[in-house]
């Protein structure tokens, strides 16, 4: 493998960068590669270039960090793109986490109403990156981990002809917490999941051939992270990814997050400056402050998903992709995320587990409104957005999805 592959990093100067260099750099098996940081500020991305330079300079394969802040200019060419902007940085996640409470519903940046407000933001910033992909790079693999995923993905497939998956380390999680209670290697376990980005189940769990949920829901207390009542899981008859205590537990959150002030957000822009500052001052060497961000994502699933393709390694990850009839019960063009195979030849979901009717319906219902949000956003049509307003699991009646729209609806 000799030909040199291109990446490049739309939101490069994040912070948690240097971890996903880190996961290239200790691949043994791998093409050259040259990594392009695209950001705004040249000043940070000078920061955290400097750390991906350092740990670059350590892999045994040919590994080289560059810095770009004209798009086009840091996608031209590009083999493969990451997606990773955080438009309107930390205090807009901020906002995404507040706002809904003087409706009395909870704040969360994926999730509910501010999840759509993220969307809202979000989905137009990214169509003309997506644009400029299209024209620089249109043969480029583009992974995107920006949140919220399945909106986004949804409009890169509707209205652009991006080839977009999306990669998210959630289902990961649930796969190692549901490990480590057999107490098995994650490699010899086959994982189920069904449903859609921060809105699934693992509903199958098999190691040597044998379906271990049975096993597994009779211990559910003991499953690590577990995001909902243990009842709940055995009614359900599967492990629900954590966002799931936004649905089951809405009440209880709200309360939590009304009666703190330790907003997340707060402690991500904290942290940030105290990471920067560590870069600044040693930048070969990968600061005890960066532990704290939790970036499990590069290695979980990033990495690995770009890699599998680029090595032709047929691996089998949960992802982010189109139904194009693979999950029968869910609409056509709707992003599901389940099993695919990765490869060379590109990605082929799997046909998903059986599952229960009442899950179907649950994911039909957030699929709805996730694609009718993303046309209303696109087209700025007010009266999608109302209807998507309406459907959105945390909103309950027409007076507060229209109360909602007037406070976060731009157009």
């Amino acid at each position: 493998m000799t030909d040199l592959k291109k990446l490049s990093v739309l939101g490069g100067s994040s912070i948690a960068t240097p971890l996903l260099v880190q996961e290239l750099a200790r691949a043994p098996e791998r093409p050259p590669f040259e990594v392009c940081l695209v950001g705004r500020t040249r000043e940070k991305l000078e920061k955290v270039a400097a750390v991906c330079a350092s740990l670059a300079g350590k892999a045994p394969v040919p590994l080289s960090i560059s810095i770009e802040t004209e798009p086009r200019k840091g996608v031209e060419g590009s083999d493969y793109i990451l997606n990773q902007v955080r438009v309107g940085g930390y205090p807009a996640r901020a906002y995404d986490e507040t706002f809904p409470h003087q409706f009395g519903i909870l704040g969360e940046e994926t999730y509910g109403p501010g999840g759509m407000s993220n969307a809202l933001r979000t989905i137009p910033v990214v169509m003309d990156y997506l644009r400029t992909i299209e024209a620089c790079a249109p043969q480029a693999v583009v992974l995107n981990l920006t949140n919220p995923n399945s909106y986004i993905q949804y409009a890169a497939a509707r209205y652009t002809k991006v080839n977009l998956i999306g990669v998210c380390d959630s289902p990961v999680g649930i796969a190692e917490s549901i490990a480590q209670l057999l107490g098995v290697p994650l490699r010899e376990l086959w994982v189920e999941y069904a449903g859609m980005h921060h809105f699934g189940w693992v509903v199958k769990a098999v190691w040597r051939g044998v379906d271990m949920m049975p096993e597994i829901l009779k211990k559910a207390e003991q499953v690590s992270g577990l995001p909902v009542d243990p009842e709940i899981a055995r009614a359900l008859g599967g492990i629900p990814t954590k966002y799931f205590t936004y649905y089951y537990h809405a009440n209880r959150v709200f309360e939590k997050q009304t009666s703190t002030e330790n907003r997340r957000a707060q402690q991500l822009m904290d942290l940030e400056a105290q990471v920067l500052s560590d870069y600044e001052k040693a930048p070969d060497a990968l600061p005890e402050s960066l532990l704290k961000r939790g970036a499990h994502w590069y290695g979980a699933i990033v990495a690995p998903v770009l890699l599998a393709h680029a090595n032709n390694a047929n691996q089998v990850f949960i992802l982010n992709v189109v139904n194009r009839g693979t999950a029968a019960w869910m609409p056509e063009g709707s992003i599901i995320e389940t099993p695919t195979l990765v490869g060379g030849h590109g990605f082929t979901p799997l046909q998903p587990v059986e599952t229960p009717p009442d899950l179907q319906a649950m994911a039909r219902l957030n699929a709805a409104f996730e694609m009718l949000w993303v046309e209303a956003v696109v087209e700025k049509d007010r009266g999608k957005a109302l209807r998507a307003m309406m459907l959105n699991h945390l909103v309950h009646d027409w007076d507060t999805a229209k109360a909602i729209l007037d406070e976060i609806w731009k157009f």
